[in-house]
């Protein structure tokens, strides 16, 4: 679907022109069907290497292709290409109706007033169709973008920090939404600082590193499950037992490690001292713990023909 090999952006920058290794030798593949996530720090390439994707930057060296050709001007793959940026520019006068059926209409194809508005209604829009852009929030204006991914339904969806300065329940909506456009079949890849939400989107993970991939692999092989230690969180003021590692209280609230060797006692602990036991599941390290250990150099990152697998953390 996705294909960079050895992909270079180099450019100059200030007075001195100095330059600037934006990608550094990238190297990813998206395949069909994938919900695929950049992960980085700023700085890392990740939007370089999106827009490296989408034809909009020419890369200095290296191959990409997407959809079996090479993204430029005036290139087919575009009629199944679709791209929300971080920040969308739109003409402010249009209203949301406005908007959605004009740049729906961009890419050549006759779209009906039904269309428009089932996508409106879908995304909550509908009561708001003939407020100005310039009069929306950022939210309603990244739900006017995914608007016209609903009605063109494109085989490949590129976003770019998509929930930046989302309120919690606007965030959730456009998960959902994510959620059905990926089952409908489209393959999406997105770059996104909030890792959160990348657990519960995506199904493989690349981590950037100085224009690099240093990881690319399944997310769940990411999220390691230690089977030999328990997370446990209690309600309890007293004195703990010696076996509990990386105690931490807030208020009365206990939440620490516990040894799988120690797992009876500590319920027999939990039933003698009449104390309200909130949580005790195995001990699972999140995106978060991973990203954190690899870009540290905690990570050892193996090779398979130049190409990045993954690191065991």
């Amino acid at each position: 679907m996705i294909v960079a090999e050895n992909l270079h952006v180099h450019f100059r920058t200030g007075w001195r022109r100095r330059q600037v290794k934006a990608l550094n030798g990238l190297t990813l593949e998206v395949r069909d069907g994938d919900f695929f996530a950049l992960v980085g720090q700023n700085g890392a390439g990740k939007s370089t290497a999106m827009y490296a994707f989408l034809g909009l930057l020419r890369p200095t060296s290296g191959r990409v292709e997407v959809l079996g050709q090479r993204p430029g001007l005036g290139a087919q793959i575009y009629r199944d290409i679709a791209y929300l940026p971080e920040e969308p520019h739109y003409h402010l006068y249009l209203t949301v109706e406005e908007a959605t059926r004009y740049y729906s209409a961009l890419c050549a194809k006759k779209i009906s007033k039904k269309a428009v508005d089932e996508s409106l209604e879908r995304l909550g829009l509908g009561q708001f169709k003939h407020l100005p852009l310039g009069k929306c929030s950022k939210g309603m204006k990244q739900k006017v973008g995914i608007a016209q991914c609903l009605i063109h339904e494109p085989k490949v969806l590129f976003l770019d920090e998509p929930t930046r300065g989302l309120d919690p329940l606007i965030v959730r909506e456009f998960r959902e939404t994510l959620r059905e456009i990926h089952k409908k079949g489209a393959t999406i890849v997105m770059n996104s600082h909030v890792l959160s939400e990348i657990e519960m989107l995506a199904n493989r993970v690349a981590i950037i590193e100085a224009g690099k991939v240093v990881v690319q692999d399944e997310l769940h092989n990411l999220l390691t499950l230690n089977r030999d230690v328990y997370k446990v969180t209690f309600q309890g003021n007293g004195a703990l037992p010696e076996y509990l590692s990386g105690a931490e209280r807030t208020g009365e609230l206990v939440r620490a490690l516990l040894p799988k060797a120690k797992l009876s006692d500590f319920m027999q602990f939990v039933i003698t001292s009449g104390l309200q036991l909130h949580e005790c599941s195995l001990n699972k390290s999140t995106l978060e713990d991973s990203f954190f250990n690899i870009v540290k150099g905690d990570g050892a990152v193996a090779e398979d023909n130049g190409r990045p697998q993954q690191a065991l953390v």
